[in-house]
């Protein structure tokens, strides 16, 4: 049965449509359970949950210049570590903790970027608010470890850190079941949710808050994908160019391309033809300058012979080589005496 409203007539229809147009947001609480069984895993988290302009990201997410806008709902002046040690000494506990027993319950309360942007600030500081008040009444103002909401990243979101401590016992395996993280989703979408307009997550669902280990595997798949995409686009226009290319050789004419080829098979030969006469005076100058090179080296060698032999002569007989030189300058350097020769006419006479 339509009936009017301020714009004209409200019908099934019109509800229909107006559904169609309207984004759903969704009320987000994901849980991840810390332990320090094999090294300390809560500091990390509260680097962080608390980072300042001087921190370092691994999320690129992250603008550090907004990062002076993150706020806290819940704050103490201690570590993690030393006030989740702090509450459990005040525990009655009968015996040691255990090394792998879970410290803190990291909470990730938020919805999408279309709910956080039709609030002011002022409304989104108090989303945040009514969520925190929510898990202090649950869980215990005293067991929260911090709470801090995040307005650097893409998302408005808080984290919110909570010892896991039900009847001074410190026991998420009691405080977290299956069952009582169900009626947590109900519960707080009962008493949050629906005040803000938002839908109750669907029971059973697998969405969570994306760690930046995972945000890093997916971009890097995506990369991977992206660089397969292009590898596959240059391939196919490497191949449609050969096609092309065959196709324009095919299409030209028979003779020129005959002509053609003669002309660059006659330029190979002269080319051929001048490179191997080069190779020819290369190797007959290298014939003779290895000629030239052996028989400088018997010259050498025949010499070297000579004054070896003539060294071990006059080591072992120095006075007869003495008197042998000596007689040899001697003889090469004596005066020439004249003897003329006789007349065939100088006969004795009677």
């Amino acid at each position: 049965m339509p009936f009017a409203l301020a714009g004209g007539l409200y019908s099934e229809k019109t509800e229909i449509i107006y559904r169609r147009k309207t984004t759903i947001s969704y009320l987000v609480c994901t849980l991840k359970k810390i332990n320090n069984k094999d090294r300390d895993n809560v500091t990390p988290i509260e680097r962080e949950n608390e980072r300042d302009e001087s921190y370092v990201p691994d999320n690129p997410n992250i603008d550090l210049s907004r990062t002076k806008q993150n706020y806290h709902t819940v704050i103490r002046m201690s570590s993690y570590m030393d006030y989740i040690n702090e509450r459990i000494a005040t525990l009655p506990l009968k015996r040691k903790v255990r090394c792998d027993a879970v410290l803190m319950g990291a909470f990730i309360i938020g919805s999408d970027g279309a709910f956080f942007s039709k609030l002011s600030h002022s409304e989104q500081r108090q989303f945040f608010e009514d969520a925190t008040g929510y898990f202090a009444e649950r869980y215990g103002e005293e067991n929260i470890i911090s709470a801090v909401v995040h307005m650097d990243e893409t998302t408005p979101h808080m984290h919110l850190n909570i010892i896991p401590i039900t009847e001074d016992r410190l026991s998420a395996k009691r405080l977290f079941t299956r069952k009582s993280l169900r009626e947590l989703q109900t519960d707080f979408w009962e008493k949050v949710g629906k005040k803000w307009n938002l839908e109750r997550g669907k029971p059973g669902s697998q969405a969570t808050h994306k760690s930046v280990a995972e945000y890093k595997a997916q971009k890097i798949l995506e990369a991977a994908k992206a660089e397969v995409d292009e590898k596959k686009t240059k391939a196919q226009e490497y191949l449609d160019g050969v096609i092309q290319a065959v196709e324009k050789e095919k299409a030209k004419p028979t003779p020129k391309r005959r002509k053609q080829a003669e002309e660059e098979i006659t330029a190979l030969r002269t080319e051929n033809a001048a490179l191997r006469q080069s190779l020819d005076i290369r190797n007959k100058d290298t014939a003779d300058l290895f000629s030239q090179l052996q028989k400088a080296q018997r010259v050498d060698k025949t010499k070297d012979t000579a004054f070896r032999m003539v060294s071990d002569m006059l080591d072992a007989y120095p006075d007869e080589f003495d008197a042998l030189l000596h007689k040899s300058r001697a003889k090469k350097y004596a005066p020439y005496s004249f003897k003329p020769k006789s007349s065939g006419n100088d006969r004795g006479g009677k």
